[in-house]
């Protein structure tokens, strides 16, 4: 007992004796001790933490680009685990059905088992940065005050092959599998928000096909050809390193099918569509964070390039001194899109970065992807923009001939040839209408006579019922191709009246 109570008194002078000591170092010998102090905790916490511990963020260091593994986790967790959650959150899919998407709340843990193993998984939400940690950040708009939100996977220390060679691998084919499966194509377009811009989406289902577009069939079939040999050329774009990306430029008047083109390539090839517009970004910055947020396998769409509400202009410096300088270099010609005066000072989207985005260094940031530019005055646009290699096919979206009226005939009227086709084509030959003021006047817009369809209802699956509805669906289509006619006849007339010299003028000829 007496030697417990030694032990116990020099142990006592000893911290003592250490108190002291402490007491008489110099302040930066604290700060010292206590950096080692707070380095060699963690380092012994870890050694008899029998866990460790994977984070997945939301967004990437940069915060430039969304993190595919955090939407691997949220599907598979989505799929596996909401029966053992207490804490969701619903919300509207992006697809046309009624259900709603379930998914863990923030700060909701479950657990998973895989091959006789433990996964614990939290959705940690956004969280302070700590004080006084210096964040950069590239992005306008980007909260240096927050982290994004994060899942955490808990596991213990002896399954961490397991999870590295085959939980997560697993997450990643079970996320691949069910997003072929269950794909819905999706129209985006940019929203700016409190300073930053982020995509928002609708489900796309855009009713065009190539074989419904008014336009030249051998042509048609050569943009096609196109389109699938570019889906399947991969290892060619890499043989050659090349970004695998194209580019198209659509040009024609109004009403041509320009859109109608962007739906009928969505459809052909599977893919999302990006309708950018740039009248509602700051900067140069701003469109790269864009740009980056768009997946693989998608149509970006910049529409009307000559007519968005921004001036597209050349400054440069006047003077011999600039005068001097413009011949040594390009680069002193600055090309920049202005935008309103709310956001001029903030920055500007200039041609070097729209450039870049379509075919510089950020456009090697992905792959299999496609660009498109629709214009109706392609002559306003700077030729840097549209020179082959940005814009791989320049493709003229015509006025309506007979081949394409044709087309239009057999997808709004079900007939293919008809006694007013001859004039209709001799008529198509000698003006210039668009395909969509043909079709225009081809869709059936008449009442159906009520006797009629009292005697449908009554014949209603008897074979005179479908003879009536042949007969019915003719007159229709006499009744349309003849209003065609006198819509032709008409812009005839008033094209021959404009080109007409005035009854003034031929007499002051005469007496001349």
């Amino acid at each position: 007992m007496a030697l417990s109570v030694e032990k116990w008194v020099g142990f006592g002078s000893a911290m003592a004796g250490f108190g002291l000591l402490w007491s008489r170092m110099p302040e930066h010998v604290h700060d010292e001790a206590r950096h080692i102090i707070s380095s060699l905790v963690p380092m012994l916490m870890s050694c008899f933490n029998p866990y460790e511990q994977i984070s997945i963020s939301e967004y990437g260091d940069e915060r430039f680009r969304r993190n595919k593994m955090f939407d691997a986790v949220s599907t598979y967790l989505r799929s596996t685990c909401l029966d053992v959650a207490s804490n969701l959150k619903a919300e509207l899919g992006n697809k046309s059905k009624d259900d709603p998407l379930i998914s863990l709340d923030e700060d909701q843990e479950v657990v998973d088992n895989f091959d006789g193993a433990r996964m614990w998984w939290r959705l940690c939400p956004k969280s302070a940065k700590k004080k006084g940690a210096t964040i950069i950040s590239l992005l306008p708009g980007d909260s240096d005050d927050e982290h994004p939100r994060c899942y955490r996977l808990v596991f213990h220390k002896r399954h961490r092959k397991l999870v590295l060679d085959s939980y997560l691998p697993r997450i990643v084919r079970q996320w691949r599998e069910q997003t072929a499966t269950d794909r819905q194509r999706l129209l985006f377009t940019n929203h700016s928000q409190q300073g930053k811009s982020h995509w928002i989406n609708v489900p796309y289902n855009p009713p065009a096909k190539f074989d419904m577009l008014a336009m030249d069939h051998s042509k048609k079939v050569e943009i096609m050809e196109d389109l699938m040999a570019f889906r399947e050329a991969k290892a060619y774009h890499s043989k050659v390193g090349k970004a695998w990306k194209r580019g198209y430029l659509l040009y024609g008047p109004p009403g041509t099918g320009k859109s109608t083109m962007i739906g009928a390539m969505a459809n052909l090839l599977g893919y999302d569509v990006y309708d950018l517009d740039l009248t509602s970004i700051k900067d140069n910055a701003e469109l790269r964070k864009l740009f980056l947020d768009t997946t693989d396998k998608s149509i970006i769409v910049i529409e009307d390039i000559d007519a968005i509400e921004v001036e597209l202009t050349t400054k440069r410096k006047k003077g011999k001194e600039a005068a001097t300088q413009e011949n040594n270099s390009d680069s002193h010609n600055l090309v920049t899109i202005e935008l309103s005066d709310k956001t001029k000072d903030h920055g500007k989207v200039t041609l070097s970065g729209l450039l870049s985005f379509v075919d510089g260094l950020w456009s090697a940031c992905g792959s299999e992807r496609i660009f498109v530019f629709t214009t109706n005055h392609v002559d306003r646009l700077d030729p840097a923009l549209i020179r082959r290699g940005r814009m791989d096919r320049h493709i003229e979206m015509s006025y309506c001939r007979f081949e394409a009226f044709k087309m239009l005939a057999k997808s709004y009227l079900d007939i293919t040839e008809h006694s007013l086709f001859g004039e209709i084509g001799q008529l198509l030959d000698e003006i210039n209408t668009t395909p969509a003021d043909v079709a225009d006047s081809l869709m059936p817009r008449g009442k159906r006579n009520g006797e009629m369809d009292r005697l449908l209802d009554e014949m209603n699956g008897a074979p005179a019922a479908d003879l009536m509805l042949r007969v019915k669906r003719r007159r229709e289509a006499d009744d349309c191709l003849a209003g065609l006619v006198e819509t032709l006849k008409t812009k005839k007339a008033a094209k021959m009246k404009s080109a007409a010299p005035p009854m003034e003028s031929m007499g002051e000829a005469k007496e001349e």
